[in-house]
């Protein structure tokens, strides 16, 4: 990451911007940058329908890593994450997103969707979290530590 830092410093300096305009720009901002885009973005995956099968299915979905990218979208970045959730993502054509309710939610209740695989142990889930996502889940079902 320090590598990757430092190229994007360099690239504001070589195109002349100024100490003072690139004040913003330290290591924390940059970490904290890429923490909120990991947190935000979802997997894109190919649906088919030529164009070469979608150039041979992206090149076996890059060589079957199954997604091809990421991608924010606006309104489901904005969904908390629960590791025993009232809703989930469905994605449709791998562009659009519908929300399901997995039970009966109650006026006013937050919707939240789990941001890993919700059968997953507790500490399994937490080092994903904390180490994927940045942040130590609180959740009931985690501090129940089920």
């Amino acid at each position: 990451m320090e590598k990757e830092y430092q190229l994007l410093r360099s690239t504001f300096e070589d195109a002349g911007f100024t100490d003072e305009q690139i004040a913003f720009l330290s290591k924390h901002w940059y970490i904290d940058v890429l923490a909120r885009i990991r947190i935000n973005s979802f997997r894109i995956e190919l649906a088919l329908g030529s164009y070469e099968d979608i150039l041979l299915s992206a090149a076996a979905s890059v060589e079957a890593e199954a997604a091809v990218g990421n991608a924010i979208y606006m309104l489901p970045s904005f969904y908390n994450h629960d590791c025993d959730p009232n809703a989930h993502i469905l994605w449709i054509e791998s562009v659009h997103a519908k929300l399901k309710a997995l039970r009966d939610i109650e006026a006013g209740e937050e919707l939240r969707i789990c941001y890993i695989d919700a059968s997953m142990d507790h500490d399994a889930r937490h080092a994903i979290l904390s180490e994927g996502f940045g942040f130590h889940c609180k959740c009931a079902r985690c501090t129940s530590n089920d």
